[in-house]
This record gives C-alpha cells, sequence and structure tokens, in this order.
C-alpha cells in the first residue's frame, strides 16, 4: 500500500512539473490596458465622477504561478479604491467584485443597478485578495455569434467585451467578418464570385458554414457585408486585446466552396454529412483532406491572410472538422494523421500556435475512446486546449481520462439554440469544477461558459463564471448566495421585502438546482395531437416564486425586478399552456366538441395574455431583433434578405416543414407570439373542430400544410409588418391582473415528471 502511496505521489510531482512548465501565450500589458480598464469603468457607471475614483495599477508579477490575481485595497486619496490586477481583465473582474460585494450593484445583459455615491466610494475595512482558481476563463459556443450576436454593431459589442471583462472572461472566439479574409483567398486560387455566392450562407447561419454544416442557406453575402463585417472585426479585436482578452482566431478546416473537387481534381477530398435533413444543395461540403499536401497549402494561406489583415498574432487558434459529423475513415492511424495535418499547417505560420478544439464531437457514439485518443496522440503536449462544451450534464473528461494528456476547459453549455425559458443547475456548476480539478489535477486548466445564446437565465451564467474563483457551496450556502443575488440585483432605497429574496431562493431550489436539461415548451413548438410537455422539478415552488415576486411588487419597481418579473410570469403561463392544451387533446380525443372549442379558447386567452406580457418588457421584443439585423439593409432587396435571415432563423430555420430544426431556435417575444405561435395554434384548434365536425380523424398532412402556408410562411417572407422596439403596458400591473386571473386555477397544473437524465436535448446533432 505504501509504495502505490508514494508511485502516486511521485506521478504527482512529475504532472506538476510538466504542467507548469508550459508557458501559455497571454497578452501584454501597456499603459493603453490600464486606459482601456479606465474607460471601461466610466462606460459601467455611466460616465458617473466616481469612477474616477477607482485607481489603477496592472502589473503582471502579481499572477500567482500564471493565474490572475486582483487586490482591492483603500486608495491613496480619501473615497477612493485601489484596483491592484495582474491583468487587465483581472482588473476589471476586480472593479465587478466590488460592484457586487462591496455595493451591492449588478452588471448584467437585461440592465444594471448600481449604486455608488459620486463623491466617494464606499471604504473597505481590510484589503481583499482573489486568486483565479484556473488560467483561463472562457466564452462562446461557435452558435453564439449567430443565435445572439450576428447582427451587433460595436456599440453593442462593446458592451459585450465590457461584460466579459468584468466576469473575468480572458479568451473568446475571433470570428466576425472572417468570411472577408476567406473570400479574398479563395478568389485569389481562382473560385469566381458565383461559386463564392454558392458557398456562403446568409449572415444568421454562418456558424453552421463555419463547421461544415451548411453551404449557401438564406445567402449569398453582399459585398458591403464583407467589408462592414470586417471593419467590425478589427474593431472587436482591438477592444479586446487592449483590455487583456485573448481572441481565438479560426482556422482552416478544409471546408471549400462545392466546385473545389472539380477545380482541383488531384487533391483528396471528402464530403461532409447531410447535415439534419437539409438535402446535398444546403448541406454536403467538400472539405479537404487534413493529411493531403494541399491541405497546408491553402491553410496556410488563409491563415497568413488572417493574421496579416488583422495586424495580430494570437497564438491561439479555432478548427473543428468533425462537427456534428462522422469522420469519413474510423482507421486509428487516419484519425491521428489528420489532427497532425491541422496542428501543424498552424504551426507553419505560427510557431507558438495552440489548437482550441471543441469536445463537443466525442459525444457521438462513433468516438470511442480508443478513436479519441488516437485522433489527440500527434497533437504535441501544450498546444491543444479542448473546450469540454457540455459539462454540468454530458462531461467528457471523466470517460476519456481528462483527454489523454491534453489540457481542457470546463464548461457550462446550459443553453440550446437561445431559448429563454427557465432552468439550470446550480449544483451541477457549483460541485462540477472542482470535481474536475481533483480528477485531472493541472489539466483542467479553466472554467467558461458555452451557451448558443444569451439574454437568459442571467442567474446561470454569473455563478457559473464564479466558480473561476470561489469554493463549492452546499446547499445552505446556495441559499445565502440566493438572498445577497437579489440584494445587488434589486437594492433600492427602500428595504428590499423578504417575499423577493424567498422568491429566488425556492427558484434556486427547483427550477435552478438539479435541472440541466431543458425541455421544449409546448407552446412554441409546432401543434399537433401528440405534443407533450414535461417537468424536471417542483411546479409549485415556480408558481410560489412567482406570487411572492408579484406581492413584493408593492415595494420594488426597479428595471431588473420589472424584467424578472416578467420573465416568470411567462413561465408559468406557458406551463398553464400545456397543462390546458392536454385538456383540449383529452377532450378531443372523447369526441367533445364543446369542450374542445372551450379548451381552444382558454389557449387563446393565454397566448393574448402571453403577448401581452412581453410587450410590457423590451427584452422580450421581437422587434429588436429586426431593427438590428435591418441596421446592415442598404436597399429594398436587401431589407427582405436581412427580414428573412432574421425571421427564418427564429421560426422554421431550414427551408421546409419536414426539417428536424423546426422551432430549434424558438423564442418568448412579443411579435412572436402574435403573428407566429398563435397563429399556429388558430389554424390547429380551426383543424381539429373540423375533424370532429366532420366525423373524420386529424389529416396531419394537411393539418402541416395548412401550418405553413398559413401561419409560417407569412411570418418570415412577408416585410410588410412593423414590429415596435418600445413597450406597451406597465409590466407590473399586468402581472398582478394575471396572477389574480389564473391564481385560483394554477394548482389545478397538472404536468409528468421526467428525470433530467433521461432527457437528451441533441437528437437533431448526431445521426
Amino acid at each position: 500500500m505504501l509504495r502505490l502511496i508514494l508511485q502516486y505521489v511521485i506521478i504527482l510531482i512529475i504532472l506538476h512539473q510538466s504542467n507548469s512548465a508550459i508557458q501559455w501565450p497571454k497578452p501584454t500589458v501597456s499603459t493603453s490596458s490600464t486606459q482601456a480598464i479606465a474607460d471601461l469603468i466610466s462606460r459601467a457607471l455611466n460616465g458617473a465622477p466616481s469612477a474616477k475614483l477607482f485607481q489603477l495599477s496592472i502589473d503582471t508579477h502579481l499572477a500567482d504561478n500564471g493565474k490572475d490575481v486582483f487586490e482591492l485595497s483603500n486608495g491613496s486619496t480619501t473615497g477612493s479604491i485601489l484596483i491592484s490586477a495582474s491583468s487587465g481583465v483581472a482588473a476589471a473582474w476586480g472593479f465587478n467584485y466590488y460592484l457586487k460585494y462591496i455595493a451591492q450593484s449588478s452588471f448584467y445583459w437585461s440592465g444594471k443597478n448600481i449604486r455608488l455615491s459620486n463623491s466617494s466610494l464606499i471604504p473597505l475595512s481590510s484589503p481583499i485578495r482573489i486568486v483565479a482558481n484556473d488560467l483561463f476563463r472562457w466564452y462562446g459556443n461557435p452558435c453564439t455569434f449567430s443565435y445572439s450576436a450576428v447582427f451587433w454593431n460595436f456599440s453593442r459589442w462593446e458592451e459585450e467585451i465590457d461584460w466579459m471583462a468584468m466576469n473575468g472572461i480572458n479568451i473568446v472566439y475571433a470570428t466576425t467578418g472572417m468570411e472577408y479574409i476567406f473570400s479574398k483567398v479563395f478568389l485569389r486560387m481562382g473560385f469566381t464570385q458565383s461559386e463564392l455566392d454558392e458557398y456562403f450562407t446568409g449572415p444568421a447561419f454562418l456558424a453552421w458554414l463555419r463547421m461544415g454544416n451548411l453551404q449557401k442557406h438564406a445567402g449569398p453575402l453582399s459585398q458591403s457585408w464583407h467589408e462592414s463585417q470586417f471593419e467590425l472585426a478589427k474593431q472587436i479585436i482591438q477592444r479586446m486585446t487592449d483590455i487583456g482578452i485573448i481572441p481565438v482566431l479560426p482556422a482552416f478546416t478544409g471546408f471549400m466552396p462545392s466546385t473545389a473537387p472539380q477545380r482541383f481534381p488531384t487533391a483528396k477530398f471528402y464530403y461532409s454529412s447531410d447535415w439534419n435533413d437539409f438535402g446535398c444543395n444546403d448541406s454536403c461540403l467538400p472539405y479537404l483532406d487534413p493529411i493531403d499536401p494541399f491541405f497546408q497549402q491553402v491553410g496556410v494561406a488563409l491563415l497568413n491572410e488572417t493574421v496579416t489583415s488583422l495586424n495580430i498574432v494570437s497564438h491561439y487558434y479555432a478548427c473543428d472538422l468533425f462537427n456534428e459529423m462522422t469522420p469519413p475513415v474510423s482507421d486509428l492511424n487516419y484519425l491521428a494523421d489528420v489532427n497532425a495535418g491541422i496542428i501543424r499547417t498552424m504551426q507553419t505560420v505560427d510557431p507558438d500556435a495552440i489548437w482550441v478544439m471543441q469536445a463537443w464531437l466525442f459525444l457521438s457514439d462513433f468516438w470511442t475512446p480508443d478513436r479519441v485518443k488516437s485522433y489527440l496522440s500527434k497533437v504535441p503536449e501544450g498546444h491543444l486546449i479542448l473546450l469540454d462544451l457540455y459539462s454540468e450534464a454530458r462531461p467528457q473528461y471523466l470517460r476519456l481520462e481528462s483527454f489523454y494528456g491534453h489540457y481542457y476547459i470546463w464548461n457550462m453549455l446550459h443553453d440550446f439554440g437561445g431559448n429563454n425559458g427557465l432552468f439550470g443547475s446550480l449544483v451541477n456548476v457549483t460541485n462540477g469544477p472542482q470535481t474536475a480539478r481533483n480528477f485531472s489535477g493541472e489539466y483542467m486548466i479553466g472554467v467558461g461558459i458555452t451557451m448558443e445564446g444569451i439574454n437568459q437565465n442571467e442567474i446561470m451564467y454569473e455563478f457559473a463564471l464564479e466558480q473561476s474563483w470561489r469554493t463549492p457551496l452546499n446547499n445552505t450556502q446556495l441559499n445565502t448566495w440566493l438572498a445577497n443575488f437579489v440584494m445587488r440585483r434589486y437594492t433600492s432605497n427602500s428595504e428590499i421585502p423578504t417575499s423577493a429574496i424567498l422568491a429566488w431562493q425556492k427558484l434556486g431550489n427547483s427550477v435552478y438546482h438539479v435541472n440541466p436539461l431543458r425541455v421544449n415548451s409546448l407552446m412554441v413548438r409546432r401543434p399537433g395531437l401528440d405534443r407533450g410537455q414535461s417537468i424536471s422539478f417542483d411546479l409549485q415552488s415556480l408558481i410560489s416564486a412567482w406570487t411572492l415576486l408579484v406581492n413584493a411588487s408593492n415595494k420594488l419597481d426597479s428595471d431588473l425586478f420589472r424584467y424578472d418579473l416578467v420573465d416568470i410570469t411567462k413561465e408559468v403561463l406557458q406551463y398553464k399552456f400545456a397543462s390546458d392544451y392536454f385538456q383540449l387533446i383529452v377532450a378531443y380525443n372523447r369526441s367533445d366538441l364543446y369542450g374542445v372549442g372551450t379548451q381552444a379558447a382558454i389557449l387563446v386567452d393565454i397566448l393574448s395574455d402571453m403577448e401581452m406580457v412581453l410587450a410590457s418588457d423590451r427584452r422580450f421584443l421581437l422587434g429588436n431583433w429586426i431593427r438590428d439585423a435591418l441596421q446592415f439593409a442598404k436597399n429594398e432587396e436587401e431589407i427582405h434578405f436581412y427580414n428573412l435571415n432574421a425571421k427564418l432563423q427564429v421560426s422554421i430555420w431550414g427551408v421546409n416543414y419536414t426539417l428536424g430544426l423546426y422551432d430549434y431556435a424558438n423564442k418568448f417575444w412579443s411579435g412572436m407570439i402574435r403573428d407566429y405561435y398563435a397563429p399556429r395554434w388558430r389554424v390547429f384548434f380551426d383543424e381539429l373542430l373540423k375533424s370532429l365536425v366532420e366525423g373524420h380523424p386529424l389529416d396531419t398532412n394537411l393539418l402541416n400544410k395548412r401550418l405553413f402556408l398559413e401561419a409560417e410562411s407569412p411570418f418570415f417572407m412577408l416585410d410588410s409588418k412593423f414590429y415596435p422596439t418600445t413597450t406597451q403596458g406597465d409590466s407590473i400591473m399586468i402581472a398582478r391582473r394575471l396572477l389574480s386571473k389564473y391564481g385560483p386555477s394554477l394548482n389545478d397544473i397538472h404536468l409528468p415528471l421526467i428525470s433530467s437524465k433521461q432527457h437528451v436535448p441533441f437528437k437533431h446533432y448526431f445521426n
């Protein structure tokens, strides 16, 4: 036994020495870094004089074994605070820590609640020193930049970069505008513009072009789009590097226009799969075999152009070849040679290149441990970082022995498609990162968030990123954290009512307790007879939390409180809708014409109430998404193009009404309820009543055709409909009326319970 213990200790020492010898490239710190953080603080505080009371000292020597550190202390003048930090990001992180835990203030996607005096800051009773648990804090999924960020201008990007830095993020994908660079290189190779027009998708679907899943869908891209996005990319990357965030640049994956095999007949090409039944018109992209010498030639040309055009050597490069597709060859030696070819291309341009790879592909049954081990075997140690993309629910590091000697980042994926229903697992998120550290030692080098879309469930993302510096919390500590969350989110001149704190503790112990997998809402799914909805938490806790928050509105009237009130109200309404839908189906199965008519009227009423409450808050308006898309339109033709891209993504997604991705990116947004979801349900009710009156079974084919022609197609094809970007009605008064209206019947809601382990949300991803 003693001998085994000694051997284990020796192995740990060797691993520690090996890991500590790796020098991970980090952004340099300069005077511009200090100014960038000072400007960030000023923006966060809306230019208030108190911004100048934060003194900054950024010194890389403060780092602890390469890990970021920030220290807070009283400044050199009365009423000031000194932030000493190892990097620009650490300084922004320290500023946010002060806001949250000293000044009871908050900064979110949905808004901010800042409570600072203009004349002096709250002094510290003693200095505070926080050391990061890990080297990296990651942000983003390739899909995030399509589901949420595709139509952002720099003003919106500036807000997001500030949010990233304030939450400690120090490494991020930089994919915006890269089609401009690829277009330049492909044209130099002899491709024509018409060939590229058949390759590039529309803006809303670029993530799946980049990952090799789609081509030309909702495209092509205009030259003005290319140019504006490239200029935007330069602004984004400059701001990131000024602050100290590492931009991860795209490397060549091998995917090329469909005519590439004919243009280069001596090169070895394979074809990607028919992704989600799009057919090979919009899918089945050709990709160069990374073993082929021509891969090196094209990959080096593309990466050189990227580095030269952006005037940056990032040292971190993204490449995901087999995303949601099966490799053409299962031979272990081939799999190893594929990755050897990819890293060789990167290192030809940048000898210090570090490959950042999603581990998402390993969720496929194809990737047995021996195949994964071989696939990763020829990438040099310290030159690969894997993103364990779905660690809070389906971690891969456990199955794959910490990725066989490569480094990885533990991530919370949480959101699929940018859906904005409420769910999450505070328990999994607080325990997961430390479990990974214990299991993998120093091979676990970061915590991150890999959501497909943002602007939802803000509590989960704040909490996940706090795991980069805190230790795991038990249930009692979680309840205390939830109380503090409410205090800094709602703090105003009046006392926070106990009911608001209790409401969030109920949510934290139900909706957000151990509920990591979202079950799609029936209300925003395509209507049918066989639809279902189940839950994996105590629904009465959600209803009780809603009641408590509505009651708290007698004392609370802040912007973030109103946002939460609408968010939770819509959640109760969608479960009420599901429960009444089941009663509709019971009536239909009994051939109860009156019962079907009555239940249909109830469901239409709930849809109307849902539209009303969502329209009362600016953060639930379809008009915002459409407005952002249309800012790129130069003429009537482009108005249609951007309108189509924006609406198609959040509705049917694909090209017809048979694809599995239907409603994948569904949203509880005002405008979508009124003009997309409600019209579909009215068609469904009409067909149900007709089938009973005429005495025949429901014709599913006819129903689907009517849904497409009468509700769905008009929504994404018509440009004339105006969607407001201003609110209608008072959220608090509406929530009170809805509680009075529905409160007495909420105890009658019955939905089937399901274990979170039973629901696998990626049935559309892998064959």
